[in-house]
């Protein structure tokens, strides 16, 4: 059963409010309405709510206002700022209803705390050249799969968009009983996966490769059936990107063989809208899109972020990482600005958009990081002196703190954002008519902040 926040009761409504405050026209800017690179060309910052804005500037540092707005949206009581008179005043004083927008966007976060559950110690020969976070998010993840396995009458898993095989290859090594297909788009990651599964001596008869795109066609669900063989199936995918997850559900409900499915979404930037030419796309559930939900790319990248995992920015450390990151952001927006002004031109090169190249010493100043970035974006010096690079630094120089607080903001959104593209494929999947569907916090978010399963069944035939 589907985990609710606190304040609600009734999955329709919460649906809704959900949708409505996404849909509002502040959370369209934040998220998008005018991108943070462009903050100076659309004077972002003035389009925010006075109050707002006055409250941020006076604060003595933008870094401690950031880690206020962060401490307000965490659905669990952490570590809170040292307070001293200034600051205490300062908390206290902040516009209500700035306050009651962080109050919305909590109240609207599908709970993150991970679910009690089992996990499979992994043995040292599995564990080679993985993450302390990938293996604590395999050993979750198997064990879970394993278990519905069990319970379900099923010995065969179907990894989609398997990559290295850190998931296949585990169950395959830990389940004999499992008989396990690892599916990849990817040449080298299936060669990859391939080779450690020897190394491993994994027979083929207990996991089999395949090296297939996945993109919702039935060529791949055919192939899936014949492997198969008339047994059932569990479908599972660990960080499945973009819209593969959205693939993944539509093989759920499709292929007879498929009677379970485990799945955890990420890069929500690479999911492909609604459009004439993807009727398929985002949102793919009939209920949102009678809400009417849609989620800009600059939106669905905001879903990516983790603001509470973020360095403590009232710390010594974690000042220093804000303080390298919010001075890259104010350099590009500068840029982009100078960009702007000047009538300069960024152009693909070859139907693809060149990245900007920037290192960690070219943030030392403006003239040096605009001359990196446009080295690498094939734009000539002499379309900005260094003169005028000079004069833009000194003139905007200033609003570090503002694209910060920008940028924060957007980041902010991350929970719903998030809990919009989860409630998506939850309406999706009952629509469909899947059983036992649920969004289960499967991993520590403080470890792994993509930690939604999406699990449904299929009733016995």
């Amino acid at each position: 059963m589907i985990t609710l926040p606190p304040s609600y009761d009734c999955i329709e409504t919460y649906t809704a409010d959900l949708c409505n405050f996404i849909s509002s026209p502040l959370i369209r800017q934040i998220t998008g309405g005018i991108h943070v690179n462009d903050s100076l060309i659309q004077d972002a910052w003035g389009s925010l709510p006075k109050e707002w804005t006055a409250w941020w500037s006076s604060w003595p540092d933008h870094r401690l206002a950031q880690q206020n707005l962060i401490d307000s949206i965490d659905e669990e009581a952490g570590a809170q700022m040292e307070m001293n008179e200034q600051l205490t005043k300062l908390v206290g004083d902040r516009p209500e209803s700035l306050t009651e927008w962080l109050r919305s966007i909590k109240s609207l976060a599908l709970p993150r705390k991970q679910r009690p559950g089992e996990s499979v110690t992994l043995p040292e020969s599995l564990t080679a050249r993985m993450t302390p976070k990938k293996i604590a998010e395999v050993s979750r993840a198997a064990a879970y799969i394993h278990q519905v396995c069990q319970s379900k009458g099923i010995n065969r898993v179907i990894d989609m968009g398997s990559g290295q095989g850190h998931l296949s290859i585990r169950l395959a090594y830990l389940f004999p009983d499992l008989k396990v297909l690892s599916i990849d788009g990817s040449k080298s990651q299936v060669a990859g996966s391939k080779a450690t599964a020897a190394a491993l001596n994994i027979p083929d008869s207990r996991l089999e490769h395949m090296e297939h795109w996945i993109d919702g066609s039935p060529a791949l669900a055919d192939c899936i059936e014949k492997w198969a063989e008339g047994e059932s199936c569990i479908l599972v995918g660990l960080h499945a990107c973009g819209s593969l997850s959205e693939h993944m559900l539509r093989y759920f409900t499709t292929i007879p063989c498929i009677k379970a499915l485990g799945v955890v979404g990420c890069c929500y930037n690479h999911i492909v809208p609604l459009s004439p030419s993807c009727p398929k796309g985002f949102p793919i559930s009939s209920t949102m899109r009678k809400h009417k939900l849609t989620l800009s790319p600059t939106a669905l990248m905001t879903g990516c972020q983790a603001p509470n995992n973020w360095g403590r920015q009232d710390t010594e450390g974690g000042q220093e990482e804000a303080s390298s990151f919010a001075k890259r952001r104010l350099y590009r927006a500068i840029l982009q600005k100078a960009f702007f002004d000047k009538g300069v031109k960024v152009r693909a090169v070859d139907g693809r958009w060149p990245g900007w190249g920037i290192r960690k010493g070219d943030v030392a100043d403006f003239a040096t990081f605009a001359r990196r970035a446009m080295q690498y974006l094939n734009i000539d010096d002499s379309e900005i002196s260094t003169e005028e690079l000079v004069a833009y630094e000194e003139r905007y120089g200033d609003c570090e703190g503002q694209i910060a607080i920008l940028w924060a903001l957007g980041s902010l959104c991350s929970k719903v954002v998030e809990s919009a593209v989860a409630m998506d494929r939850y309406w999706f999947l009952k629509e469909q008519k899947a059983e036992e569907v649920d969004i289960i916090p499967i991993f520590d978010f403080k470890v792994s902040p993509r930690n939604f399963m999406i699990v449904a069944e299929k009733a016995d035939s």
